[in-house]
């Protein structure tokens, strides 16, 4: 298992990162603590590429060379957050 798996908010946080829902606490509501691979704000202009929200600084942000690794990031976004989603049985 990857450490970032493993990443679970801090106590006394009221955002829930796997469903995406709560008040965020931290300053800019960005989390010091989350691991880098699952950073998928641009360093550059902080546009989400989880989200694709923000006003990003470039053209297009599914192309912009300074969002590469965010964006890259984005697939270990969705496989940390199928971990909270409810498990159905069929």
């Amino acid at each position: 298992m990857a450490k970032w798996e493993d990443f679970r908010t801090c106590p006394g946080c009221g955002y829930d990162f796997g469903l995406d829902t709560g008040e965020r606490s931290c300053h800019y509501g960005r989390c010091p603590y989350i691991p880098e691979e699952l950073n998928v704000l641009c360093d550059q202009c902080r546009f989400d590429f989880y989200s694709m929200e923000g006003n990003p600084s470039c053209q297009d942000p599914a192309t912009c060379e300074h969002g590469a690794e965010a964006r890259g990031n984005v697939e270990n976004v969705r496989a940390w957050r199928e971990m909270f989603l409810p498990q159905t049985t069929t």
